[in-house]
C-alpha cells in the first residue's frame, strides 16, 4: 500500500484555520519563534529611569538583565476515526476532505476552550479584575448589565490599559441579558444585531463565545474541564487586550494506519502542538454571576 496522500490533507487542515470573525485572531502570534515546538523568548527587564533638567554628569548608566524563557507547545491528539477504503476514500475527494474536517473543527474547538480558559484571570487582583454582575437575579445568579460592563472598561482604564485593541469575549446569556436590557444598544453593538460579526461595546470588539470558565464561590477560577458545581459562578464576560494575550501553532501531522485487521479497516488521526496564555497577567479581566 502506497499509504495516503498526507501533503493534501494536512494542508487541507491548515487552511485558513482560524476563520476570519474568531477572537484567536486577536492573540498576540508568536508562532513565528517556534523551533521545534518550542518557544524561546526573553522576559524584558526594567525599562531606564528618565531624568528632567539633569545637570548630572556623566549620566548614570545601567545593564539591562534580561531573563529567559522557555515555552514547551503541548500536543493534542484528535481520537482516531476507522475509514473504510480509505484509499478508494481519498479518491472520492468530498467524502475524505468531509472526514479530515472533522478532525480540523475538533482541534479547533479544543483551541478555542483552552484559550479562553487561559485567558481568563485566575483571580481577582488589581492588574486582574473578577467583577461580578448586578442586574436581576434570577435562577440564582443575577444578570450582567451594560454597567458592568462599562465598570470592567474602567477598570482597564485604571491599569492604562491602551483603548484599541480591546476583546470581549459574551456567552449566549450574557448576551440574551444585554438585549433584554436594552434591544437598540445590543443591536447598534452588533451592527445588524444577529451577532455573526464582532460588535463594540464600550472601546470593546466582542466577540460570542460559549464556553466560558467557571469560577468557584470565592472567584477563583476552576480548572479547566471542571464540571459546574452547586455555588459555583459563570463567567459571563472574558476580557484581554490582544497584545497581553498569545497563541503559538507548532507541528500538525497526520497518522495513519491502513488495513488494519482487527478495525477491518483504515485508521486515522492527527496530533497539533498549540499554546495559549495570557502574556503578563495584565489586561484580562471576567464578568463572573453575583449569586446574591
Amino acid at each position: 500500500m502506497a499509504g495516503l496522500n498526507k501533503e493534501v490533507w494536512l494542508a487541507l487542515v491548515k487552511e485558513n484555520f482560524y476563520p476570519e470573525f474568531t477572537f484567536l485572531n486577536e492573540a498576540l502570534d508568536l508562532s513565528t519563534f517556534v523551533e521545534n515546538d518550542v518557544i524561546n523568548l526573553a522576559e524584558a527587564g526594567v525599562n531606564p529611569a528618565v531624568l528632567k533638567n539633569n545637570t548630572t554628569y556623566p549620566v548614570p548608566a545601567s545593564t539591562r538583565t534580561d531573563t529567559a524563557l522557555t515555552l514547551t507547545l503541548a500536543y493534542y491528539d484528535t481520537e482516531s476515526t476507522i475509514v473504510r477504503n480509505a484509499e478508494q476514500a481519498e479518491l472520492s475527494y468530498d467524502k475524505m476532505a468531509s472526514i479530515i474536517y472533522g478532525h480540523k473543527q475538533a482541534l479547533l474547538l479544543r483551541q478555542y476552550n483552552e484559550a479562553a480558559h487561559a485567558y481568563a484571570p485566575a483571580a481577582d487582583g488589581s492588574l486582574t479584575p473578577v467583577m461580578q454582575t448586578s442586574g436581576t437575579l434570577s435562577g440564582g445568579h443575577r444578570q450582567i448589565t451594560y454597567s458592568d460592563v462599562a465598570n470592567l472598561a474602567q477598570r482597564f482604564d485604571s491599569q492604562h490599559i491602551p483603548r484599541i485593541g480591546r476583546v470581549l469575549l459574551l456567552d449566549s446569556q450574557a448576551q440574551e441579558h444585554l438585549r433584554n436590557e436594552d434591544r437598540a444598544l445590543y443591536n447598534q453593538m452588533f451592527n445588524h444585531g444577529d451577532g455573526s460579526t464582532p460588535g463594540f461595546l464600550y472601546g470593546f470588539k466582542v466577540y460570542t463565545y460559549e464556553n466560558l470558565p467557571f469560577y468557584d464561590s470565592g472567584t477563583a477560577k476552576k480548572a479547566y474541564g471542571a464540571s459546574f458545581g452547586v455555588n459555583d459562578r459563570y463567567a459571563r464576560a472574558l476580557a484581554f487586550h490582544k497584545d497581553e494575550v498569545m497563541k503559538a501553532v507548532g507541528s500538525l501531522d497526520m497518522f495513519e494506519r491502513l488495513r488494519d485487521p482487527d478495525a477491518r479497516g483504515d485508521i486515522i488521526g492527527f496530533q497539533q502542538r498549540f499554546l495559549a496564555l495570557p502574556v503578563r497577567n495584565k489586561g484580562i479581566g471576567a464578568i463572573v454571576t453575583a449569586t446574591s
